[in-house]
Order: C-alpha cells, then structure tokens, then sequence
C-alpha cells in the first residue's frame, strides 16, 4: 500500500514540474512564481524517492521531529505560506488594476473634452449622439 502511494504521489510530483514548465513555455506562468512551484515539485520528489532516509534520519537529526504527524504539520505550514504569499501578489495586482482603470478613466474623460472643446462643429453634425468611441 505505501508503495502505491510513493508512486502516486511521485507522479503527481513529477506532473506538477512538468505542467510548471510548460506553462512557463507558453508565458503563462512567471518565472518568479514558477521557481517556487518547481521547488515544492522537487522536494516532493526527493521525498518520496527516499523516505527512509529523510524521515528517519535526516529530518529528526536537523528538527528534532521524530514524528511524522509533525513533519505533515510542517509541510502544511510551508504550503499555507504559499498560499499567503499569492494572496499578496494577487492582493497588489488587484489594487493596480484598480488604479490602472481609474487612470484610464480619467483620461478617457478628458480626451472627450477636448474634442468637444475643439472640435465643436464636428461633433455636432456629424455624430448626432453617437459616443466617438
């Protein structure tokens, strides 16, 4: 049983690399962002290879953790502070869109203006109602 699930879960992990890399092929994925998911891909990977020797040996002698209920907790705390650090990101790029909107608003409305302003005669007779854009 723990076998099939080293193998699933190695797939997964090796799925995971390889679909980060293609999206970063089609441009559709930063590679700021990208580093983070090929290394939580790998470390899964590495894991899964040699689970004797990380959960028995390696771990307990640097954490001190003997339990594998805490190196889960752990690697839940690492994945939450993923998700958080995309919440900030998405956070930002909201509150620039939303400037970026405004902006362009603004601009918008004054270009309206100023055609009004001097183009009087043009707009009058050849538009009646309809928005120039």
């Amino acid at each position: 049983m723990v076998i099939k699930i080293q193998i699933i879960v190695g797939l997964l992990s090796f799925l995971l690399i390889l679909i980060t890399v293609e999206l970063i092929r089609k441009e559709r994925l930063r590679e700021e962002y990208a580093i983070l998911w090929v290394f939580t891909g790998g470390a899964i990977l590495i894991f899964i290879l040699f689970p004797e020797f990380f959960l028995s040996r390696f771990i307990p002698r640097i954490t001190g953790i003997f339990y594998l209920s805490a190196v889960v907790l752990i690697v839940f705390f690492f994945l939450l502070l993923i998700v958080l650090h995309f919440s900030v990101v998405i956070s930002t790029l909201t509150d620039r869109n939303k400037e970026l909107a405004q902006r362009y608003s603004l601009l918008e409305l004054e270009v309206k203006e100023m055609k009004r302003h001097y183009l009087p005669s043009e707009m009058g007779s050849s538009s009646k109602g309809k928005s120039l854009f």
